[in-house]
């Protein structure tokens, strides 16, 4: 077992990004992303009591940075049984020592933007894990505030942004180009956060701002009901175009790469137009509370847009275009 099967068993969209990616991206990328889903599979699953994920996960940052054997032993222990967790989140736990020789061989800046990544979604994971209830209590809460989902988007998506437009910087300080890539990644994050709006409320979490919902005369308990949708559409809507204007910085994003580097604009401009599209899947959704559908765009979108790719990648106008047009579309179905 090494990296490439690690993050191909684990993530196959990201593993073809990663492929694409000149070699010493692409290396950091897979260490980075694959060290993070590690955290939050030990903070998603419930067969390790609340208590005891909140300190995995608080030390967590210090055993990649130490790689300090005690904690790893630590962390080992508390993976649980085979026959529990599905197959790929327990290939990559169990195999999470290479994920952390790999980063031993980074290079300092590889290192330390890691690191930046992996503190933020640690803070992101530890408030998840202290502020919403039990999946198993059968209680649900929402998020206190927007700021609070802003946050949370910020932590989870926008370091992660922030890290991918530092590793394209290679040690240049541009502060305009991390803006924008901190922006896409938030953008990012509550594309993954309206997607996942009725797995999130099963387990008793809700992303969206409680102020969002009691202004539109909703509780979160209200949620567990599909007849409540239309209720809740104008928030969805509400933070859709969010995601979407921030998703329109990966147009200067994208003209701050160098034309030449044809495979390192692929992977900005995929996830980009792959958010847009499902931006544009969940404001066309008749019902997202409805947890038997599951919205997804589907796997000829992926690939089409990937065989595309020579038609907008070389081009920052087209691709400004088509970021437009996209973004246009999100509008018109959400009413804007």
């Amino acid at each position: 077992m090494n990296m490439d099967e690690l993050l191909k068993s684990t993530a196959r969209t990201l593993y073809l990004s990663a492929k694409f990616m000149p070699k010493n991206m692409g290396g950091t990328f897979s260490c980075a992303y694959l060290i993070c889903r590690a955290a939050d599979s030990i903070a998603d699953t419930d067969l390790i009591s609340v208590d005891k994920r909140i300190k995995i996960i608080h030390d967590y940052p210090k055993m990649v940075e130490t790689n300090d054997e005690g904690l790893l032993q630590e962390f080992k222990k508390a993976i649980p049984e085979k026959n529990n967790l599905h197959e790929n989140e327990r290939v990559l736990l169990e195999h999470i020592d290479i994920c952390l020789e790999a980063f031993k061989k980074l290079s300092p800046l590889h290192k330390k933007i890691t690191l930046n990544v992996v503190n933020a979604v640690c803070k992101a994971m530890q408030w998840d894990l202290s502020y919403f209830p039990e999946s198993e209590s059968g209680l649900l809460k929402a998020s206190p505030s927007s700021a609070r989902t802003e946050l949370y988007c910020e932590h989870m998506g926008g370091e992660p942004g922030i890290f991918w437009a530092k590793l394209l910087l290679n040690g240049k300080e541009d502060n305009a180009f991390t803006e924008n890539g901190k922006k896409i990644g938030m953008a990012l994050q509550i594309t993954n956060i309206l997607r996942d709006l009725p797995q999130d409320i099963k387990i008793g979490r809700i992303y969206l701002p409680l102020t969002d919902l009691t202004s539109n005369d909703l509780m979160p308990q209200d949620l567990l009901e599909k007849k409540t949708y239309k209720k809740l559409k104008p928030i969805i809507f509400k933070w859709i175009n969010w995601g979407a204007d921030n998703l329109e910085n990966a147009k200067a994003f994208m003209s701050g790469i160098p034309r030449r580097k044809f495979f390192s604009r692929a992977a900005v401009a995929w996830p980009v137009l792959w958010s847009f599209d499902t931006f544009l899947l969940l404001a066309s959704c008749k019902n997202l509370l409805d947890k038997n559908k599951i919205q997804k765009i589907p796997k000829k979108t992926i690939y089409l847009t990937m065989l595309a790719s020579p038609l907008y990648c070389f081009s920052n106008k087209v691709f400004a275009k088509l970021v437009d047009k996209k973004a246009a579309l999100v509008r018109k179905q959400t009413g804007r």
